[in-house]
């Protein structure tokens, strides 16, 4: 089974990318535990139901630890903080555009100074 992908936008700026949902009831995820392991770290989401109310989901480990740091930055009120400043920089276009190629830290500094764009 393939997983479908699809994009969600959020706030305008970030997009979560979802993957197939599938709901498995207790006692079909017994039986077939290693099949949805496969699944789940094929980017499936396998909910397991207990009496027809989900009860788990299954995921991948890699997508466990990326939630996982998400909502540690989305509690800490200083990354929001810099997080909506940066969106409202982007909104206004207080933005440095570079070519193609990333230049040097220093290079960048010193056109992010003269363009006024640095805070502190």
């Amino acid at each position: 089974m393939t997983s479908r992908k699809r994009s969600l936008p959020i706030d305008n700026y970030v997009y979560i990318i979802l993957y197939m949902k599938r709901y498995v009831s207790a006692s079909e995820a017994r039986a077939k535990f290693l099949q949805l392991i496969e699944q789940a770290r094929s980017g499936d989401q396998i909910v397991v139901t207990r009496r027809g109310t989900p009860a788990v989901v299954l995921i991948d480990f890699e997508r466990l630890e990326t939630l996982t740091r998400i909502a540690g930055l989305w509690q800490d009120p200083e990354t929001m903080t810099a997080i909506r400043e940066a969106l409202e920089d982007v909104a206004k276009g207080r933005v440095l555009r570079t070519k193609k190629h990333v230049p040097p830290v220093r290079e960048l500094l010193r056109t992010a100074r003269r363009q006024g764009l640095l805070r502190g």
